[in-house]
């Protein structure tokens, strides 16, 4: 009995460890499948997640001539102590580029002899560092002034641009040399460049074994053309032609451009003419047949003045979008800025006004205590008598004031003359748009202080035609000038200015009550009862105002 109540007892055990480990081998190849499962859901999900591509963009800008010696090498002497970095610190915005291109117009060297006229040009050696420090990439050399200083000047400018580390186009120790394109590979593209001359000198052309650039006469530019793009992703072709002064492209250009473009070229950029010629397009390859000047001394036209800014973006190779805005340079031929057509036609039909006259009526506002805190009921006003200063009496054409305040003020500077001082209005009446301009520019150019250095629109005394900027002889009229404060003409002013009804708008330490900061250049007409009265009083011309209305 005992033994079979054993027997039956083992049983029972090996059945329910048998039972146990049925369950344990099955539960963990669940779990291994279930793993296993997971395993290939995450692989999947990581092969499902794909990055995004971002376009590979790249942003070229294109300025034209470059000419830095002559008028422009004076300049930087007197103006700005021999640096000619300060050339470019208004338009820091180029460095932006990811490729800066400008033609150099002329050799930089120290050697050699004139071989040109009185147009030769030959650059310091000095100017490479600056040409560096401004931001550019690339230079074309292939243009009509490379030889102004012979051959010797040529070879010396090629080796100073190589120490320089300044690549060049167009120009080459030998005729192997100049045909080599330049190639900048930005973001995986390769940008070749190539550059030639359609002006000359023909003498200066390269050959095998003779130093020169290559000319668009060559008969194989073609396959020059064709064996650059070989190596090129985008090519550029940089061409010195076309007309000088003539804003449009002649038909040389056009015949030319289509036969650089059919043999490779994806845009062409073009320069020599000094002045701004239209954008075309052949075959969808964009030609900008003249850049103008960049920098140069050619003071005789507004046009040889100001030059295009023209930039090109490329997204994976493929040109997406081209923009040209307008630098202009001023009386030092340094550049003022980078501005849009809209804002070029604007300051041109700004600076051509002669005294505009009001298209309806509207109140008498000459007594009005604008400023910070007060503006005018109507942003359009324009005073219905306003009148041009003569020519004795005003830095240049255009400077207007109401009429009983033009007369005055030139009465007064008769008597300073008498006196043996010269004073002049550098600016009169001002539109809500020019205001508008004035502020906007003040604050491009980062100054911290712009709204209590220049008015908003709307709200200045400028606008009233009554009030003027003033200026004098001992500091070559310059405009709206602090250094105006120490001269004696500024003294002559504090002395009878009020004799003539003007005033003093915004005197020193008086800030926090004009709401604008000193300037001693700045008087407003109030009629000379008014003017000995705010005298007598001590009050600023808004406080005495006021207390009128």
């Amino acid at each position: 009995m005992l033994k079979r109540t054993i027997y039956v007892i083992g049983v029972i055990f090996i059945v329910i460890l048998s039972l146990w480990s049925i369950f344990f081998v099955s539960n963990q190849m669940a779990r291994t499948k279930s793993e296993s499962q997971k395993a290939q859901v995450l692989e999947t999900t990581k092969e499902e997640i794909v990055e995004p591509i971002i376009p590979k963009e790249v942003t070229l800008l294109f300025v034209g001539d470059i000419m830095l010696t002559r008028g422009v090498g004076t300049s930087v002497k007197n103006n700005f102590g021999g640096d000619f970095n300060k050339l470019f610190e208004n338009i820091p915005e180029i460095k932006k580029a990811d490729i800066l291109f400008g033609n150099l117009e002329g050799p930089v060297s120290d050697i050699g002899n004139n071989v040109g006229s009185k147009y030769s040009f030959r650059m310091d050696p000095s100017i490479l560092p600056t040409i560096k420090n401004a931001g550019f990439d690339i230079v074309s050399f292939a243009n009509n002034h490379v030889g102004d200083w012979n051959v010797n000047a040529f070879k010396d400018t090629l080796l100073r641009f190589e120490v320089s580390e300044i690549p060049q186009i167009g120009a080459g120790i030998n005729k192997v040399d100049a045909e080599t394109p330049v190639i900048i590979e930005k973001n995986g593209i390769k940008f070749g460049f190539l550059g030639f001359s359609d002006v000359g000198p023909a003498w200066m052309e390269a050959k095998e074994g003779k130093a020169g650039i290559l000319l668009a006469s060559d008969p194989r530019l073609p396959e020059i053309i064709q064996n650059a793009k070989l190596e090129s992703d985008v090519l550029i072709i940089s061409i010195h032609w076309g007309d000088e002064y003539k804003t449009t492209h002649n038909a040389h250009q056009e015949s030319l451009a289509k036969i650089i473009i059919d043999n490779g070229a994806d845009m062409i950029i073009g320069h020599h003419p000094h002045v701004i010629q239209d954008i075309g397009e052949y075959k969808g390859k964009t030609i900008v047949y003249s850049l103008g000047n960049f920098i140069f001394d050619q003071y005789f036209s507004k046009n040889t003045m100001r030059g295009m800014a023209f930039e090109a973006k490329f997204e994976d190779g493929i040109l997406k979008n081209t923009e040209s805005k307008i630098i202009t340079l001023n009386k030092k031929y340094q550049p003022e800025g980078i501005f849009t057509k809209e804002e070029i036609k604007e300051r041109d039909e700004l600076a051509s006004f002669i005294c505009p006259k009001p298209d309806k009526d509207y109140a008498d506002m000459w007594l009005l205590p604008i400023g910070q805190d007060v503006s005018l009921p109507d942003v359009t006003y324009i005073p219905k008598d306003l009148r041009e200063l003569d020519t004795y009496s005003s830095t240049k054409k255009g400077i207007c004031l109401i009429k009983e305040a033009r007369d005055s003020f030139e009465s007064m500077v008769k008597q300073a003359q008498e006196d043996g001082l010269i004073i002049k209005g550098s600016s009169g009446f001002r539109s809500y748009a020019t205001q508008k301009l004035i502020l906007a520019t003040e604050i491009k150019n980062g100054n911290p202080n712009a709204e209590i250095a220049v008015a908003k629109a709307g709200h200045s005394e400028h606008q009233l035609g009554t009030a003027i900027d003033v200026t004098g002889q001992s500091i070559q009229y310059m405009s709206a000038s602090k250094s105006f404060e120490k001269t004696n003409e500024a003294l002559w002013m504090e002395n009878n200015a009020q004799d003539y009804g003007f005033i003093e708008s915004y005197p020193l330490s008086k800030e926090s009550i004009t709401g604008y900061q000193y300037e001693p250049w700045h008087y407003r007409y109030v009629g000379a009862d008014n003017a000995k009265e705010i005298i007598n009083t001590g009050e600023t011309t808004i406080e005495y105002l006021e207390s009128l209305q």
